[in-house]
């Protein structure tokens, strides 16, 4: 109870008309993660990751739902068939979010993997005022006559139907989703920019097991939202805003410690992947996707454009397509180009809209992260684009420590696609962008 009241008069004091952006991390959206790993008898793993949030009785919720699934998957997981660390494994993560001054978003998911293959997910979302513990339903969110159901059933009919092109969709599903019931009953995450409809890949498309993201980005939806929700996403009146993205990946070991870290501070991000990585590692490419992060093009091959003909430049698009869309059913919408050589992408007509930065921490340098972190702390304004690699052994820590330093100084973290949502921006093939900052797109003033 007391732990609630504190919550509850910290929250409120922050709650004034007058105030341009919050100064600090609201006491009650602070999170402590932690996890364990148990190894069964037959040497599968379960890992379970747990939740202190500022109210017990969330806690005590997420617990049981985290709890329920280890109860329930973890008996069946198979003997691994080998000794290497491509085991037998039950992932319980619980991811969160954060939107205005007093909502929280959580996701639990298990995810269900052999030899690094994904072989089963379920999950289940929950959405709280978190200095009441009252739980938020799609219905708080649009009044039972507003338009915004349409727009909702919309964004999923197109959403579904563009995932897995090679594919149908079945019928009876996705009717079922639909309906006004299937609507209110959908899955559903607040984040920094948009609210996010969750839909198992497989009830859809059948011997799937990742996600499908159906987002609703604020500027498009608020004007059907109810007044609650309408003070909950105004996000851009509460923060400034920056995006983390990381680039060469998939590795093994430093992307895996990345979304770790990430899922530690509640942080979506952008991961620009070379498309030969990505069959390699697809059991990442797929985490990343469904820890709700987007995933952007790198190129195929980290070559330098400036050497490739014309015609193999216009092929990359195709290529990347052609490895993603097995993986996560989507392909990447836009692309950030090795070296940042992007006048040479625009002059072949890519194809793609291209992505830089604002923010460079010369990680790949092997620059120490107190080195990153005093070099970069001057250089942040609103709508910056930071350029990390998640293949450099000091990046997850660097990762880790920006994020949770920029959610103190006021800073909510976006995903590309939501940075350019938050002001209406379009990207448009073959066009470059830097930031954005009110619109503005161009190279950061120095």
């Amino acid at each position: 109870m007391m732990k609630r009241l504190l919550s509850l008069m910290l929250c409120l004091m922050l709650l004034t008309p007058a105030m341009a952006f919050a100064e600090t991390l609201q006491d009650c959206h602070r999170v402590k993660v932690t996890h364990e790993d148990t190894t069964q008898k037959n040497k599968s793993v379960i890992r379970l990751w747990t939740l202190d949030t500022a109210l017990d009785s969330v806690d005590a919720e997420l617990a049981s739902l985290t709890q329920e699934y280890v109860d329930r998957l973890g008996p069946d997981l198979q003997k691994a068939g080998n000794k290497t660390n491509k085991n037998s494994r039950l992932e319980v993560e619980v991811r969160y979010s954060r939107t205005g001054l007093t909502w929280m978003s959580f996701m639990v998911q298990a995810r269900t993997t052999y030899h690094r293959e994904l072989i089963g997910q379920e999950f289940t979302s929950r959405t709280y005022d978190m200095t009441t513990g009252e739980r938020i339903l799609l219905t708080d969110v649009f009044a039972e006559d507003s338009e915004g159901w349409a727009v909702l059933r919309q964004a999923v009919l197109d959403t579904v139907t563009a995932y897995f092109p090679d594919e149908t969709p079945d019928e009876d599903t996705l009717s079922a989703y639909l309906t006004d019931e299937g609507l209110r009953n959908l899955d559903f995450t607040f984040h920094g920019m948009s609210l996010v409809l969750h839909i198992a890949a497989g009830s859809v498309y059948p011997g799937r097991h990742t996600l499908i993201e159906v987002p609703l980005y604020y500027p498009d939806i608020r004007p059907y939202m109810t007044e609650k929700a309408q003070t909950e996403t105004d996000n851009l009146t509460y923060y400034k805003t920056v995006a983390l993205t990381f680039d060469d990946g998939p590795d093994r070991t430093n992307t895996t410690k990345v979304l770790n870290n990430l899922l530690e501070v509640g942080a979506r991000a952008t991961f620009f992947a070379l498309g030969n990585r990505v069959s390699g590692f697809a059991d990442l490419i797929q985490r990343e996707h469904d820890e709700g992060h987007a995933v952007a093009s790198h190129n195929y091959t980290h070559g330098n454009v400036s050497k490739m003909s014309v015609k193999n430049i216009r092929a990359i698009k195709g290529k990347i397509d052609a490895v993603l869309y097995p993986v996560i059913g989507i392909t990447a919408r836009y692309n950030r180009v090795p070296y940042g050589l992007y006048p040479d992408m625009i002059d072949a007509k890519a194809g793609m809209p291209l992505i830089q930065w604002s923010v460079d921490t010369y990680d790949w340098r092997g620059r120490s992260t107190a080195t990153i972190m005093k070099n970069v702390k001057k250089q942040f304004t609103d709508g910056d684009i930071v350029l990390m690699h998640d293949i450099k052994d000091l990046t997850p820590t660097t990762a880790k420590t920006m994020a949770e330093w920029l959610k103190e100084e006021g800073y909510i973290l976006l995903t590309i696609d939501e940075m350019f949502a938050k002001d209406g921006v379009v990207l448009e093939p073959d066009v470059v962008y830097f930031r954005c900052d009110d619109g503005v797109t161009t190279i950061k003033p120095r």
